[in-house]
């Protein structure tokens, strides 16, 4: 027997390295390339040769199936780990694929480094972002049927402030005296003896508790509070009593008679005011005025005060000239306070009769401003050249675009910064207001075109003897419906109720138009966006664009023709400069839209019908390079031309 064989039970003659599990009777014997034969046992008397059955060898040389992939074996790839040629190979491929690694690193820090950043969004107090909204809280809401709107009127209504957006609500003055001594003493209101002290409200409109759970309230809905302070002036006509009744050392002389210095600054202000000026170089009135606003916003914690404008008494002119003395401590004890709590606001009650006057930058900043100022009784009609004059009149004073506008005012002498209807629509001045930048100062009403001095009270409902002001009825015992006579002798053609009611089509309801807008002041470009403005007289279009960089930019097109049939045919694309792309998108429209309203739909900037009395908004997506780069590029082009 030989050494590679050995003899079984049977007698049978096998290979010694043969599996002994795989030797029994009919296995088949496998290798790692498939079946090779088959082992047999028939007994002592069969011969090797007959028990071991061969397969055809092509099949051992290759697979039955001829897509079947044939690996390597093992010890077949250990052959090529040291052959030099592969080792090579290996060694290039690791090579490149490092290289190729270090060279997307170091393009990713080029491109960071010399990519121009994203620009940070600027940051901005609450009051540079909200609506304010003016309340004179004797005529919003009456709680109790007494017939005197209240702090909890207000409360009752917090639902309509989310609806329209508004988290900044300012209170009137008339908080603190309901039945007399307001602003408009001159137009014939009644003024009482007593005067007011300025550190607690009214109790006919609430108590001190009744206010605290106001603001309560509103602090947990991120909401504002602002209050009005006449620390500047007194009500007394007789100009002897001034805070809390106390008697002034020197009595106030009416300064329409005592001052002979032009332009008669204080005569101005108490026509416009309606009441006498307090004297600010009196160190004691300073004190007592600053004493109060520190009140109102360290005990009180109101988040902004508005005051009206110090004047002091120049013994040199004799005249009564602004108190930047006063301003200036004034502004010191806000920031003051403002160290230890969140942003404060330190607004100016100057009537517009008054603000042409004012020449400060500083002070210009910090008083709400009317779109337009009419010198005379005489409404001529408003154009496009009437809207870019006014906006550059600012610049031309070496002043800065005003910080806030105002919509709307009870003060009678405000008129001359009234826009009547017949001059501009009410969707035309409250658009320009609400997206010109900064903040609007909207008077209560004038989101539903009530007229306040006609009808002062808010119009709730469009049923009922007070229209949803009171319930107030006829059997009542209190005076509640001869003070409400007093106030109001018509009613209003509109109420918040009808306006909505109206399914939010624009051209009916301007409530519907107020809350577009408000919603679209949300927007970037509306918040802290470069202005661009301009105007073409032959159309009688103005036009500005509000765009922040990175973010969508807009253009507000305002037709201002009173003919009805006058469609204005223009290149927005030519009017701008190209500030505006050839392709833009639809915003809004009123009172009708006449373009595409689907947000994909492209629109011709290069050729657009723009219909007469009315307002249009496109927007277009982010451009490449930044809005004040590509203003200055475009307006040295067309002067270069």
């Amino acid at each position: 027997m030989s050494e590679g064989t050995q003899t079984n039970s049977a007698g049978t003659t096998v290979p010694t390295n043969a599996s002994q599990s795989l030797l029994i009777d009919g296995t088949e014997v496998q290798t790692k390339v498939g079946h090779v034969a088959k082992f047999n046992q028939d007994g002592d008397n069969n011969d090797l040769d007959d028990n071991i059955v061969l397969d055809d060898l092509d099949n051992y040389k290759k697979p039955k199936d001829p897509n079947e992939f044939v690996g390597l074996t093992k010890e077949e790839l250990k052959q090529y780990i040291n052959n030099p040629k592969w080792k090579n190979v290996r060694r290039l491929i690791a090579i490149l694929y490092i290289l190729l690694l270090v060279l997307l690193l170091v393009g990713s820090i080029l491109l960071i480094v010399y990519s121009p950043r994203c620009p940070p969004k600027p940051k901005r107090h609450w009051y540079q972002k909200e609506i304010i909204y003016e309340i004179d809280v004797m005529t919003f809401r009456d709680s109790n049927a007494d017939g005197i709107g209240d702090i909890k009127g207000v409360q009752e209504k917090l639902n309509y402030f989310e609806k329209n957006n508004i988290k900044s609500i300012l209170f009137q003055s008339t908080v603190f005296n309901v039945t007399g001594g307001t602003s408009l003493y001159l137009d014939g209101q009644h003024v009482n003896d007593k005067n007011i002290d300025l550190l607690q409200i009214d109790p006919l409109v609430g108590s001190d508790n009744d206010l605290q759970d106001l603001l309560k309230i509103f602090n947990r809905k991120d909401m504002h509070f602002i209050i009005d302070l006449p620390l500047s002036s007194i009500l007394d006509p007789n100009g002897k009593l001034w805070y809390g009744s106390t008697p002034l050392l020197n009595k106030i002389d009416n300064p329409c008679t005592t001052s002979v210095h032009e332009p008669n600054f204080g005569c101005i202000y108490y026509k416009s005011y309606g009441r006498l000026p307090l004297d600010f170089s009196d160190d004691k009135i300073l004190e007592q005025a600053t004493n109060r606003l520190h009140h109102w916003f360290s005990s009180k914690k109101v988040d902004g005060v508005r005051v009206d404008l110090p004047l002091f008494w120049n013994k040199t002119t004799r005249s009564y000239d602004v108190s930047y003395k006063a301003i200036n401590q004034w502004n010191d004890t806000k920031n003051e306070i403002e160290r230890k709590s969140k942003p404060k606001l330190l607004l100016m009650d100057i009537p517009f009769g008054l603000q042409d006057l004012i020449t400060n930058r500083d002070l210009n900043n910090k008083m709400s401003h009317p779109l337009f100022i009419f010198k005379n009784q005489t409404r001529r009609s408003i154009d496009a050249h009437s809207f870019d004059q006014r906006i550059r009149l600012f610049e031309e004073h070496n002043l800065s675009k005003p910080q806030f506008w105002q919509l709307g005012s009870k003060r009678r002498s405000d008129d001359v910064g009234i826009v009547q209807e017949n001059q501009l629509p009410r969707e035309i001045v409250l658009t320009t207001i609400m997206l010109l930048g900064g903040t609007p100062v909207v008077l209560y009403g004038e989101e539903i075109g009530l007229n306040q001095k006609s009808f002062p009270l808010m119009p709730w409902k469009s049923a009922g003897e007070y229209r949803g002001f009171s319930s107030c009825s006829v059997n009542s015992t209190n005076n509640c419906k001869s003070f409400i006579s007093s106030l109001q002798t018509r009613n209003p053609t509109t109420s918040v109720k009808r306006q909505e009611a109206l399914g939010g089509k624009s051209k009916d309801s301007l409530l519907t138009v107020y809350r577009h807008l408000s919603k679209l002041r949300e927007y970037e470009s509306f918040q802290f966006g470069l202005l661009e403005y301009g105007y073409d007289s032959s159309s009688n279009i103005f036009w500005f664009i509000r765009e922040a960089p990175g973010h969508r930019g807009y253009v507000t097109v305002l037709n201002l023709n009173q003919d009805p049939d006058e469609i204005a045919h223009i290149s927005l694309y030519d009017l701008s400069k190209t500030d505006v792309p050839s392709r833009v998108h639809y915003e809004y429209q009123w009172p009708k839209a006449h373009l595409p309203t689907s947000r994909e739909a492209h629109i011709d900037s290069d050729n657009l019908f723009i219909h007469s009395q009315s307002v249009n908004i496109f927007w277009w997506g982010a451009k490449l390079q930044k809005p004040n780069i590509f203003f200055k590029t475009a307006k040295e082009h067309s002067q270069n031309h």
